[in-house]
């Protein structure tokens, strides 16, 4: 090995290292809930997270304006969270792989869990205005 071979896998991992960063860091994840530092384990919580807004959006106001982007935002949320686990990756916190089968039972969680922060919402005299917004930018248009 010559003198200069350590300097430059310090080299590649530090680009690397850079090049992934932006991509960690620029998940615009739910201020509802505590991420884990699970990349997909987050970013399939999320999504279900999503899923539970969009589908109250569009009780709340069935025939409503938005009524295209949330049946699109629920519909591409629930079909990346099944395509998430069944790429194996999604690790929960006691380190089982999550399944495709784990999928209705989370969405009925993220349903109540979004039920809670409504409520809360509510009590604060706030709207869920802006995590709508932030569900519809991530989902809720075509997908090229």
């Amino acid at each position: 090995m010559t003198r200069g071979s350590p300097n430059r896998i310090a080299s590649l991992a530090l680009i690397a290292a850079t090049m992934s960063a932006p991509v960690a860091l620029a998940q615009d994840f739910s201020p509802y809930f505590k991420t884990t530092g699970r990349g997909a384990y987050d970013l399939y919580n999320d999504t279900v997270l999503c899923s539970a807004v969009l589908e109250r959006a569009l009780e709340t106001d069935p025939k409503g304006e938005q009524r295209p982007e949330f049946g699109k935002g629920i519909t591409y949320t629930v079909n990346f969270a099944r395509f998430l686990l069944e790429s194996g990756n999604v690790v929960d916190m006691s380190g089982a792989i999550l399944a495709p089968d784990n999928l209705p039972v989370d969405r009925r969680n993220a349903r109540a869990d979004w039920q809670a922060v409504l409520f809360s919402l509510e009590e604060e005299g706030e709207t869920p205005d802006a995590e709508i917004a932030r569900c519809l930018r991530l989902y809720g248009h075509d997908w090229e």
